[in-house]
């Protein structure tokens, strides 16, 4: 899944190589979160904690920032609830891969820059003592501002939520009445945990 997603975005981006790049490392903090469901009358939960991340990024012809980023999180994952303890606190690498398209909401002179952002692609956590990883699609939605001091290099606050989902099955069916016959389908998905951060960082642009 990682290579699919840097393979389409790489292709994308050497289409762009005279637009204008944006380059930026962050910093904040990710709150507590816990799975949506329990385990035999238990939950999952995943301390906050400060997190990191990267992203670059290239202005796309209509006014619209493509940029892919990586964020990490280090912390300890824990039971929460249940009669006996059945999962002992460890730590726990959360990672986000992910796509995003970044909007701006009103029209400025590019100093002061708020903006709405959208992004998908695969979330990554691994607990320590397990030898597997647990991969997932995942979402995000999102506000912030930039604020640029020159003509490159600015500063940039995000508020973000971040949903991996899970993949619950397909549907189909068909009917014949009286009033006529159809049929229709559909995937259904839902979300194990909602995660998000608050971050702040600096914005360098490349290839003005």
């Amino acid at each position: 899944m990682k290579g699919l997603l840097l393979g389409i975005v790489m292709t994308a981006f050497a289409n762009m190589a005279f637009a204008q790049i944006e380059v930026n490392a962050y910093g904040g903090y990710m709150p507590g979160s816990h799975t949506m469901y329990n385990y035999n009358g238990y939950r999952l939960r995943i301390d906050g904690g400060g997190n990191f991340g990267v992203g670059f990024g290239v202005q796309t012809p209509m006014g619209v920032l493509a940029e892919l980023s990586y964020m990490r999180l280090s912390s300890t994952l824990r039971q929460q609830g249940g009669i006996a303890d059945v999962v002992e606190p460890q730590p726990i690498n959360v990672e986000y891969y992910q796509l995003g398209l970044y909007r701006p909401v009103i029209a400025t002179d590019g100093t002061f820059v708020p903006y709405g952002l959208f992004s998908l692609g695969a979330s990554r956590f691994n607990p320590t003592q397990y030898t597997q990883d647990y991969w997932r699609f995942a979402i995000g939605l999102g506000v912030g501002m930039k604020y640029f001091f020159t003509d490159a290099v600015g500063i940039k606050l995000q508020a973000r939520m971040l949903m991996p989902l899970y993949f619950g099955g397909l549907g189909f069916g068909c009917s014949i009445g009286t009033g006529g016959s159809g049929c229709g389908g559909g995937a259904y998905m839902g979300t194990e945990i909602l995660q998000g951060d608050f971050t702040g960082g600096v914005v360098l642009k490349i290839n003005r």
